[in-house]
């Protein structure tokens, strides 16, 4: 299967995902400290968030990490897919920031780089969060071409 074919694939089977899963994600209970207004990813980081669709069911975000500096305080309120093209090779060096909590540091990584992969992520509701890129990945211009991440997130519970 080609990249285009996958990539609809993905799409097709996210969709499947919220359908069936969707009751059952809607009772996680979220407390809304954790999802202020005003601070959506779409509000608050719009340098790196870009809508591409959106309808009652579901929100695909393009989402930048940048070559340096830090992504604003930001949430993601519903659940989501994450959705990237994995080439290997070396990793930014960033910090995962939250309120209230210790930075957690997330070092750079050397890898050898490979063919390229999807590598898709369940990820839950977000809370208030920011991310700061200490330094890019040394091969960062082998990674100019890479489709940038795709973070489908499921709207339930609204």
């Amino acid at each position: 299967m080609n990249r285009p074919r996958r990539f609809v694939f993905y799409i097709a089977l996210t969709l499947l995902i919220a359908d069936f899963a969707g009751v059952a994600i809607s009772l996680h209970s979220q407390n809304p400290s954790d999802f202020p207004p005003g601070f959506d990813a779409l509000q608050a980081a719009p340098n790196s968030h870009k809508l591409l669709f959106e309808n009652e069911f579901v929100r695909v975000l393009q989402v930048d990490l940048p070559r340096s500096g830090v992504i604003p305080m930001h949430h993601h309120r519903w659940p989501s897919l994450a959705i990237d093209w994995d080439t290997g090779g070396d990793s930014a060096h960033i910090r995962y920031l939250r309120p209230g909590q210790p930075a957690k540091d997330i070092p750079a990584v050397e890898a050898v780089a490979h063919k390229g992969v999807w590598e898709i992520h369940w990820m839950k509701p977000e809370p208030m969060h920011s991310i700061e890129v200490v330094s890019p990945p040394k091969d960062e211009m082998e990674h100019a071409s890479d489709p940038p991440e795709l973070r489908i997130e499921i709207k339930v519970g609204q």
